[in-house]
């Protein structure tokens, strides 16, 4: 069960955009891809899939007494009590395992007991390793959808509270969208990231 946490800032995922010109053309307004400047609201999701299925997206709730991370323990252990539990109820396998990184919500004590207490091995993480976890490339995915089904959202310039749900909302509704052949080839190629990585030593490689 792979799972993690992501930042998605409003107007992320959009893909480049090629532009063939004349060199007198170079200043031409349609010629021009505009950007915004500055950082733009943003909403802290998490997910986790298997190989017969995954989870809904969480949307993860700022703490702002947490001074480090920004989210706190209690509100990972909330994440555990609203997705991973019934998760493990609808698997029905202890054969299971769980991945999660070394981020220190995930290796707090009280973290550590719920996964005791569910009776679900976690896999050992190690610190400065290559990321291997292969759920980075369905946050890709996801702020791809965003910005090609909802552009009304991915481009909009309200900053306020409802701002904040609409991006929540069609987030949700962009993973759901997500094929399952999508996270199938996914797992699927774990054996060669990691036959990757090996011959790599550890080194960048093309996932």
């Amino acid at each position: 069960m792979w799972s993690d946490e992501c930042s998605v800032e409003r107007g992320a995922g959009k893909e480049q955009e090629w532009c063939f010109r004349t060199p007198p053309q170079k200043w031409d307004p349609e010629m021009i891809q505009t950007y915004k400047c500055g950082k733009d609201i943003r909403v802290m999701v998490w997910g986790c899939f298997w190989d017969t299925g995954r989870t809904g997206l969480y949307l993860m709730d700022r703490d702002f007494e947490s001074k480090k991370h920004g989210y706190s323990v209690n509100s990972y252990l909330e994440v555990l009590d609203a997705m991973v539990a019934p998760a493990i109820a609808e698997i029905n396998d202890p054969g299971y395992i769980f991945m999660q990184d070394n981020a220190s919500i995930y290796t707090a004590f009280t973290v550590r007991d719920w996964f005791r207490n569910a009776a679900l091995i976690c896999l050992d993480w190690p610190p400065y390793s290559p990321d291997l976890n292969p759920i980075e490339h369905a946050w890709a995915k996801l702020k791809e959808m965003l910005d090609k089904d909802f552009p009304e959202i991915s481009r909009g310039l309200g900053k306020g509270e409802y701002d904040l749900e609409q991006l929540g909302s069609a987030l949700q509704a962009c993973w759901d969208m997500i094929p399952k052949a999508f996270f199938d080839a996914l797992y699927e190629s774990m054996p060669s990231r990691v036959r990757a990585c090996y011959k790599a030593k550890g080194w960048h490689t093309k996932y």
